[in-house]
């Protein structure tokens, strides 16, 4: 039975993937990506991270596209949740089904539910506010066509919060970015008419 299943699923996928384009139509509408972010903390102050993102793109471009985007956080050593609202690009490669791409999102973020805060530890963040919480999140990818209007985005992301966190070494809260690498897995999909 379970071999039937999954011989089933995987004629349809290919039945599937055999209707995807060569690349996004520019006159066609605009893209919307729905992603989500596992993380690893990396450096002296990184820290594991979960995300969501919805990004809404205008093409400029079969290749090119910018707009903006708003997502979810929660950071597990630092024990914080962000709301992050940034500007985004998109370039892909090739005008290809299968391309690699670079994706670059740049902002700000809202912090809210903290819970390690002013308590002079490690992954301590300050009570004080500091003047901009900037949100930085460059990847690497490949993307993939399903259908003419949706595809498939994995990639390797860096994501990074400017915060004000413990430094042990100076024994006092400093501007801070806390990253952490992770591996990103969205859909892509075209609206017409947008």
């Amino acid at each position: 039975m379970n071999k039937q299943i999954i011989i089933t699923i995987l004629v349809v996928l290919l039945a599937m993937t055999g209707q995807g384009q060569t690349s996004f139509d520019p006159n066609g509408g605009c893209l919307n990506v729905v992603d989500f972010s596992f993380g690893q903390g990396i450096g002296e102050y990184g820290n594991n991270c979960v995300s969501a993102n919805y990004l809404h793109e205008v093409f400029i471009n079969e290749q090119f596209c910018i707009g903006g985007g708003i997502g979810y956080s929660h950071h597990k050593e630092y024990k914080f949740s962000a709301i992050p609202v940034y500007f985004s690009t998109h370039y892909f490669f090739l005008d290809n089904r299968f391309s690699p791409f670079a994706n670059l999102r740049v902002g700000g973020f809202a912090l809210f539910n903290a819970k390690n805060v002013g308590t002079n530890e490690k992954y301590s963040i300050s009570k004080e506010k500091q003047g901009f919480s900037l949100y930085i999140s460059p990847s690497i990818g490949i993307k993939m066509h399903i259908t003419p209007n949706i595809g498939v985005l994995a990639s390797v992301c860096d994501e990074a919060y400017l915060v004000n966190a413990f430094d042990n070494s100076r024994n006092d809260y400093r501007s801070k970015l806390i990253h952490s690498l992770g591996v990103n897995i969205g859909v892509c999909f075209q609206i017409k008419g947008w």
